[in-house]
């Protein structure tokens, strides 16, 4: 079960970035566009609205992988000096702990987005729903939080077979 739910979760991840790398690829030619449209007298209309949309679902969309690949920034000058079996422990409440926190961020922004739904909630100059964006996010955390889970299951299985062993 536990190897389903990470190569579910792999995939996940993997569409997750490509849909990400498409966001910032047209965030990008957005920018592009505009800044050499506007010396023109011709500047895109809500373009920042667009590359604040578009960065939102970037970032939101690489980090489960970011957590997958270990690509993340972290600090593990205690952590070396410390024995194997309290460094797996505290690796795993981390993990825990993360995942509790952004599966709860996710919830947030699903009834965020709810209300956005509900009240009509628009961008300023193009009139573009929000609820969409803070769903896509809430999916970022999403996918997140079940790598982290993932992680955290992985290595207290580990765990029990050493200590069992």
């Amino acid at each position: 079960m536990l190897k389903q739910a990470e190569q579910f979760s792999s995939r996940l991840n993997l569409w997750l970035t490509r849909v990400g790398a498409v966001a910032l690829f047209a965030t990008m030619l957005m920018a592009v566009a505009n800044m050499a449209l506007r010396p023109l007298g011709f500047p895109l209309t809500g373009s920042f609205e667009l590359m604040g949309l578009g960065c939102a679902i970037t970032a939101a969309f690489g980090l489960a992988i970011a957590q997958e690949q270990k690509s993340h920034i972290s600090v593990d000058i205690m952590f070396r000096h410390m024995p194997r079996l309290p460094r797996a422990i505290l690796n795993i409440a981390g993990s825990l702990s993360c995942a509790l926190l952004f599966s709860a961020a996710s919830w947030r922004l699903l009834q965020t987005g709810l209300t956005q739904l509900e009240t009509g909630e628009v961008s300023e100059t193009l009139r573009i729903p929000f609820y969409p964006v803070v769903w896509a996010v809430a999916a970022g955390f999403l996918a997140l939080s079940l790598r982290l889970y993932v992680e955290a299951a992985a290595a207290g299985t580990t765990l029990l077979k050493k200590t069992s062993a």
